[in-house]
């Protein structure tokens, strides 16, 4: 690790593309906690969208 180059700070995403990366992927990640993973896991539906896809009842069997 002592011969890795420093990359160039043009090369390198600026802190406002981070940032819209990051809120990004945390509205993603709340949405498939929403709409797949509670009604797959919890049987809560909050969507209705969970029902649609068969999820609800498969996160109802497991409770």
């Amino acid at each position: 690790m002592q011969n890795a180059n420093k990359p160039d700070p043009a090369d390198l995403p600026s802190t406002a593309k981070l940032l819209k990366s990051t809120a990004v992927a945390v509205v993603v990640a709340a949405g498939l906690l929403v709409t797949i993973v509670l009604p797959a896991e919890y049987g809560t539906d909050p969507t209705r969208v969970g029902s649609l896809l068969g999820l609800t009842e498969m996160g109802r069997i497991k409770m």
